[in-house]
């Protein structure tokens, strides 16, 4: 990824609170540049404090009462929502400024809807930066936040793990969805905040509840922590002396590890290759171009579409190419993303291989690594990319395989089973009057098995059922039997009357 460190901004001190609103301000306008603007940028910040906004020696407003209206911008509403909350929040001494600003930073990027663009303190910036060199201390796991097909709640999920290391050891699993971290629920975690729990000196141990499709109900593992060598990829000769490589990470080690399986491959003399991106989350956008290259003599191999930038151009390198012509088939399915995508679109489109298997996750951004000058960093997703030949990934939510590969039979089997397993579940929350926990239950086993009519009939009677219910909360059961209590004390005062 690109690093760049945004131009720093001009502080103006003159008065205690105002001072604090400044650096609230310009912690939210970090990446705005006072005075720099370009046409179809935002205009300058100028900060336009509302009558009243002074420093607490000023005679206090009476509480509720509005200072006259002034055209104001959002941003500065901000400003002066954290200067009052300093002057009027009535424990003043549990208002911790670094907790205040973090948390309302990490409110305004998820407020963009981008769930790849995000902040990360000092901390987690060195352990991002670390990752990408190819190692770490932790359990030797790709994580990632995969909304949930049917309530769209995003979820930290185990995209992959790597073998032999402890992830693999404790039979950890790709789409195994972490729902607490030693104790802690994972719901409201940051990506960030997640790996930070999870990772962790050498020896020490680590509590993830797991929860899997195929067991009915969440489960802990504890794993201990180790120092992790990332592997790039595996490679073997299958029958019949075709070439295999998975590979399984795009870090700035991988192209180099490639290339020399691939001259390894060459001197054995295969007749073919397997290249294996099934599972792969992606990574670094320069690993994705070198990897290409490898194969492509020249040409496009990927154009990102930039604000700032316009449309660049990514041409293939031509020392990387190994000019090895054999067969070659890209898998891809549908946890293939990002880098993985890249690669094979391009190899797609300069027809030098053929993709086969499913079509792919659709992440088609580019995320771009902004110091920042307190430390820490803005992931900020800053373009989108299209394949050689112009088709766009994220607008078509994915890449589409040359050819497809249809599920075998026991593939089949092992789904309607698994959607057996789901509808069991299901029932059991509905024997528990738990509608909502049946409803996904129901639904996850008509994912898996369009046949299952079970499954299809008790998620439409859940659904009414859910439907009923709702309408009778909305009838308000509470407030009907006050309205009644009211008309028999009327009643009773009226018959004291008479």
């Amino acid at each position: 990824m690109e690093h760049r460190t945004l131009a720093t901004m001009q502080r103006t001190r003159w008065l205690t609170g105002i001072a604090v609103a400044l650096l609230v301000v310009l912690s939210f306008a970090t990446g705005l540049r006072v005075g720099e603007w370009k046409r179809e940028g935002l205009p300058p910040i100028r900060i336009a404090f509302a009558p009243g906004l002074t420093p607490p020696s000023e005679g206090h407003r009476p509480l509720g009462s509005q200072p006259p209206a002034i055209s104001s911008r959002p941003i500065e509403r901000l400003a002066e929502v954290y200067v009052r909350l300093q002057q009027y929040f009535y424990a003043p001494d549990k208002l911790n400024e670094e907790q205040l600003t973090e948390g309302a930073i990490i409110g305004l990027l998820r407020a963009t809807g981008d769930q790849y663009t995000r902040y990360l303190k000092p901390e987690d910036l060195e352990q991002f930066q670390t990752r990408s060199q190819g190692e770490y201390e932790g359990i030797g796991a790709e994580l990632g936040v995969i909304p949930d097909p049917l309530t769209g709640e995003d979820r930290i999920t185990i995209m992959g793990v790597f073998p032999e290391q402890p992830a693999d050891k404790a039979g950890l699993r790709p789409m195994d969805r972490i729902l607490k971290i030693n104790g802690q629920p994972t719901d409201k975690m940051s990506l960030e905040q997640a790996v930070s729990l999870i990772r962790g000196p050498r020896g020490t141990q680590v509590t993830l509840t797991i929860q899997r499709e195929t067991i009915p109900e969440p489960f802990d593992i504890t794993l201990t922590r180790q120092r992790i060598q990332i592997p790039v990829l595996q490679k073997r000769v299958l029958d019949g002396g075709i070439a295999y490589v998975r590979l399984l990470e795009f870090n700035e080690k991988t192209a180099d590890v490639l290339s020399a399986a691939l001259d390894e491959f060459k001197q054995q003399g295969v007749k073919g290759l397997i290249l294996d991106l099934r599972g792969n989350p992606g990574g670094l956008l320069d690993a994705a171009v070198e990897v290409a290259s490898l194969f492509i003599p020249k040409g496009t191999i990927v154009t990102v579409k930039s604000r700032t930038e316009g449309e660049q151009v990514f041409e293939a390198i031509p020392n990387r190419y190994k000019n090895w012509k054999v067969p070659t088939i890209v898998m891809v399915d549908h946890r293939s993303a990002s880098a993985s995508e890249i690669v094979a679109g391009a190899l797609k489109d300069q027809k030098v291989a053929e993709v086969v298997g499913e079509k792919t996750f659709g992440k088609a951004s580019v995320q771009t690594v902004i110091n920042l000058r307190g430390g820490g960093a803005l992931i900020v997703t800053t373009g989108s990319y299209l394949t050689p030949s112009g088709y766009d990934i994220h607008a078509n939510k994915g890449l589409e395989p040359n050819r497809k590969l249809e599920p075998t039979p026991a593939e089949k089997k092992h789904d309607e089973q698994l959607a057996a397993t789901w509808v069991e579940r299901g029932k059991q929350h509905l024997k528990a009057d738990e509608l909502r926990d049946a409803m996904l239950c129901f639904g996850r086993a008509r994912e898996l098995d369009k046949n299952n009519k079970e499954a299809t009939r008790l998620w439409n009677e859940t659904v009414r059922m859910l439907i009923d219910r709702e309408r009778n909360l909305q009838k308000d059961a509470q407030l009907e039997q006050v309205r009644q209590m009211l008309l028999q004390r009327l009643a009773t005062a009226k018959t004291a009357k008479q």
